[in-house]
Parts: C-alpha cells; sequence; structure tokens
C-alpha cells in the first residue's frame, strides 16, 4: 500500500527519498516494487503472446527459421513488432535456429594434434582390415539431436562398427572403435585409420585407444570433405535413402531405423557399384 501511494503521489513536489523516509520504506525497495509491476503491464503481456506465437511457429517448422523468418510469420498473423524485438525475445528464451551454425562446431584454432593424409584417397577396395574410414553426422529427431558414428572397412564398404548418443564426444568414436575391433579381430598392425580432423578424432582418448593398438592414423586435410568421402558418400546415402523419407521420430525410433539400414539392408540388400554391384556383404563373401 506505501509503495502504491508513493506512485500515485510521484508528480507531486516531495522528493522521493523524502517520501520514503516518512513512510519508513526503502527508495530501493520502492524500485523493485515498480519493476514487478511493470512485469505484469500490458507491455510485458504483449511481449509474451509474441514470445509465445514465435515458439509455436518455431516448433511446427522443427527449429528450421531464424529471427527473420519468424518476424514475417508474426507481421503475417497481426503482430506489431520490429526484427529486432523478436531477436531481443528469442534470444531472451535461448531460442537458435537449428541451421545457424552446425552442432559440434567451433570455431578458431585448436591445440590438439592433427596427422598427415596417409590413406590419399585411395578408396578402392580390397582386402579387409587394411584400411577404416570413420565419421560422425548428426540427424534431427523429435528431443534433439542423434549423433551416430561408423567405422566403414573400406576394403569391404563393411560398416565394422557403429554408435549412437545424444552427445557428440569422443567416447562416441571410442565406442564405434571397440565394436570394431571386436567384430573383425584385426591384427592392429598394417591397419590403417583415416578420418577428418574433428576434434572427437584428435581427442587423447581416441589417439590412446589407437596407439596401443599399433594402428596407423591418417586425417583428412582442414577443410577437405573429399579425403574422407566414402564415409561422407555413405552418410548422404543413408539419409537420402532412408532418414529423410521417414519424416520426424523420436531419438529412439530413429535410432531403431538407423539399426536396420546398419545391419541388415545396408550389407545384405544395397547393391554397391564401386563392389561390382554386389552386396557388401556378399562381396565379402566372395573375396
Amino acid at each position: 500500500m506505501k509503495f502504491a501511494f508513493i506512485e500515485a503521489h510521484r508528480d507531486q513536489q516531495w522528493p522521493l527519498a523524502i517520501v520514503c523516509e516518512v513512510l519508513g520504506v526503502s527508495r530501493s525497495g520502492y524500485y523493485r516494487w515498480r519493476e514487478r509491476q511493470q512485469q505484469h503491464g500490458p507491455q510485458q503481456v504483449r511481449h509474451q503472446a509474441l514470445t509465445a506465437f514465435l515458439l509455436q511457429c518455431a516448433r511446427l517448422q522443427h527449429g528450421v527459421p531464424g529471427y527473420r523468418k519468424l518476424w514475417r510469420e508474426a507481421q503475417d498473423a497481426g503482430f506489431c513488432c520490429g526484427q529486432n524485438q523478436v531477436q531481443r525475445l528469442l534470444q531472451r528464451v535461448g531460442y537458435r535456429s537449428c541451421t545457424a551454425l552446425k552442432p559440434g562446431y567451433r570455431r578458431g584454432r585448436s591445440s590438439l594434434p592433427v596427422l598427415p593424409n596417409l590413406l590419399n584417397r585411395e578408396f578402392l577396395p580390397g582386402r579387409p582390415n587394411q584400411a577404416w574410414v570413420s565419421d560422425i553426422t548428426q540427424l534431427r529427431c523429435h528431443e534433439g539431436w542423434l549423433y551416430l558414428a561408423i567405422v566403414m572397412d573400406l576394403g569391404t564398404r563393411q560398416i565394422v562398427g557403429r554408435a549412437m548418443s545424444p552427445i557428440n564426444s569422443a567416447q562416441l568414436v571410442v565406442t564405434a572403435l571397440e565394436q570394431a575391433w571386436k567384430k573383425q579381430e584385426p591384427t592392429g598392425a598394417g591397419l590403417l585409420f583415416h578420418s577428418d580432423q574433428g576434434t572427437q578424432y584428435r581427442n587423447e582418448d581416441v589417439m590412446t585407444w589407437l596407439n596401443d593398438r599399433n594402428i596407423t592414423i591418417s586425417m583428412s586435410r582442414r577443410g577437405n570433405c573429399w579425403d574422407n568421402a566414402c564415409a561422407e558418400s555413405f552418410f548422404a546415402s543413408l539419409k537420402k535413402e532412408w532418414t529423410h523419407p521417414l519424416g520426424m521420430l523420436s531419438r529412439d525410433e530413429m535410432a531403431a531405423e538407423v539399426r536396420y539400414y546398419l545391419d541388415e539392408y545396408y550389407p545384405h540388400t544395397r547393391r554397391h557399384m564401386t563392389l561390382g554391384g554386389l552386396t557388401p556383404s556378399a562381396y565379402t563373401a566372395a573375396y
């Protein structure tokens, strides 16, 4: 009641400090009360309604549009707002377009080791366990991203190791490598492992795992996806042939579909022209 009295008589000649002293309240308490009142004012109500509309539009479009496109959606819906206002409101609630920055990407240079490209684009099939290539991709799901790491035997084009997780980390790579090692049982010596320069592959845990087994490490040149073309091409086929037509799924549903593609369709049904029109499993059996 005292703060309301002060607010009602602010325009009169009495200084705020004197009024607060007479009523036995602090100026800081009055300002906090005034801020709380403004938060429930007409402007705040409009901001809340606009923010709710923007987030609803973003959800319906799977988090794709940025603030400019959402601003146009708001204008078409009758909201009176500017681009900067929409940007501030979205930043306040932590919204960011899923196309704004590739997940796991970091700008700047890293102190982690980078090794030379020993594979040198020698992608022709041959004997198993001579060269493994690996990469990580992300799959959009209802709850967010699902990361998939694969290890491909370059000689047979078989996917010999895989791992999936909501978190993109070096452990994802180690899990895929351990699965490949258990399945293939290579000697280690004479085996080449090739990847890009992602921080997951330059991580100490991954490097140690490979070095302990005497595996030779090779890395693509910086920013050159063609140096790891086989892994990149596999992910393109996975998405074009299988995951994109399915639409938006939960992480569990997406993981089940990916497992079926990797374990059943790709090795036993999908013919590979590089293997002379054979499936990877048929080529392996005939080798």
